[in-house]
């Protein structure tokens, strides 16, 4: 099942009506109406999804895995003979307050699951080499203030938008690709020999389209981790008719959690939420930090970041989503009720030791293996003189535009309009403004 993907945003063009309002939504100027559709322009996309939220007409799509197909291939026994889950920490914000995480795992088990690893439990791990690296001195010092790489979605934009600061990016890998590397090698372990990875199936539930393109297709260009990605979306419904008819059964079925037999820890569940890493990263090592959500106000602090303007901040948590990843595109809950429940749970295991994850961290040394490379998007032009000259193309074009930003040539805005027709992807003429004044010259004119 395992596969490369480039992006996990796609448009159902039978379903586009050309209405222009992804268009002008989209934080990187993503998408061009042309010919009465949308077009998403694949080299620009960050897999936000933020056209999936407005499209009034549900175009938008994200490409996870099909959960009913897999179920399917349960019945029909074509499925790997080792299946390990491993949910996202914001799953456990996304079902009633009643419900405890081991509840939840066994629920997950129910549905077809041999084992649970939750991605939750990898945290600390990856706290520990954020740790490792805050600690650092002298040359071999990261640039201040040390980026989060947790967030897929972030990074693209960085790649693209800022590629300067990919110097400020840290090198730790996401925690779900150090869950399933932990799943696979505990499963092993539990079993006393060496499991054929060809019998093993890992499935991550995701809640954004972004996560789901850098588990499968990731930015550094490693092998994919795990053999499929499924949305906390489509999982939804079936947890929530597991978890009530547990609560009907009188014999629970074991909590085969690899986990600490399925306990996630305080600081482990708050990953789940905006603040939550940043968090475990002071906890873990005294550090000055900021978290941020949403993609426009990440925007705005990296440009401040690139103005020299947070020199003595030492951490940055930056989440592409509102409230974070229990604000994601493929999440059911409202994040404000999400967060609520998260911080509920938080609060449950008050009392439960901290978890340091060094041992994660000396075994397995979660780092990205190559360096993540810019893809500078606005580049114009290779060749400076050729850029020089479109720029001033541009410059000019956007001058004679009428400046509305109205976004009915199907570009953005008129200077979005300016670089298509300049890139020859575009025409004066579409904007309607202009094409007005065109028609009735030639009416005036008697042509």
């Amino acid at each position: 099942m395992i596969r490369s993907r480039f992006h996990s945003v796609l448009l159902e063009e039978d379903s586009c009506k050309g209405c222009t309002i992804c268009v002008t939504g989209c934080p990187v100027q993503a998408i061009r109406v042309r010919d009465g559709k949308a077009r998403i322009l694949q080299e620009k996309c960050i897999d936000c999804g933020e056209c999936i939220r407005r499209c009034p007409n549900h175009a938008k799509k994200a490409a996870p895995d099909n959960f009913a197909a897999f179920r399917l291939q349960i019945q029909e026994d074509s499925a790997p003979r080792n299946r390990i889950v491993l949910p996202a920490p914001s799953l456990y914000g996304q079902v009633g307050d009643g419900y405890s995480i081991g509840e939840i795992h066994r629920a997950l088990l129910s549905l077809g699951f041999t084992a649970v690893f939750p991605v939750a439990a990898a945290t600390a791990g990856i706290t520990a080499a954020t740790a490792f690296l805050l600690a650092k001195t002298g040359e071999d010092a990261l640039p201040r203030p040390v980026i989060s790489a947790s967030c897929p979605t972030v990074i693209k934009f960085i790649r693209t938008r800022f590629p300067t600061l990919l110097k400020n990016v840290s090198p730790v890998i996401p925690p779900v690709n150090l869950a399933a590397k932990l799943a696979y090698k505990t499963l092993c372990a539990s079993a006393g020999t060496e499991i054929s990875r060809k019998d093993t199936g890992l499935y991550f539930l995701s809640p954004c389209p972004g996560k789901i393109t850098e588990t499968l297709s990731p930015m550094d260009g490693g092998v994919p981790v795990v053999d499929g990605v499924f949305s906390l979306k489509d999982i939804h419904l079936p947890l929530l008719a597991a978890l009530r008819e547990l609560r009907k059964s009188a014999a629970l079925p074991p909590d085969q959690s690899f986990a600490d037999s399925g306990q996630v820890f305080r600081e482990e569940i708050a990953w789940g939420r905006a603040g939550g890493e940043a968090e475990a990263a002071a906890a873990m090592h005294n550090c000055k930090r900021i978290a941020v959500d949403g993609i426009a106000r990440c925007e705005k602090i990296l440009e401040a970041v690139e103005d020299g303007k947070l020199d003595g901040v030492d951490f940055l948590e930056l989440t592409a989503c509102p409230g974070g990843c229990v604000g994601g595109v493929l999440t059911i809950e409202n994040p404000s009720i999400a967060e609520f429940r998260l911080r509920a749970k938080e609060e449950a295991e008050r009392n439960t030791p901290e978890k340091t994850g060094a041992e994660q961290f000396a075994q397995e040394r979660p780092m990205r293996q190559t360096e993540i490379e810019a893809r500078p998007v606005l580049l114009l032009d290779p060749d400076f003189k050729k850029a020089a000259a479109m720029m001033e193309q541009i410059e000019e074009i956007a001058a004679g535009l009428p400046g509305l930003d109205c976004g009915c040539c199907g570009a953005p805005n008129c200077r979005a309009l300016a670089e298509d027709i300049v890139r020859g992807n575009a025409e004066q003429t579409d904007c309607i403004v202009i094409l007005k004044e065109q028609y009735r010259s030639l009416l005036e004119n008697g042509g």
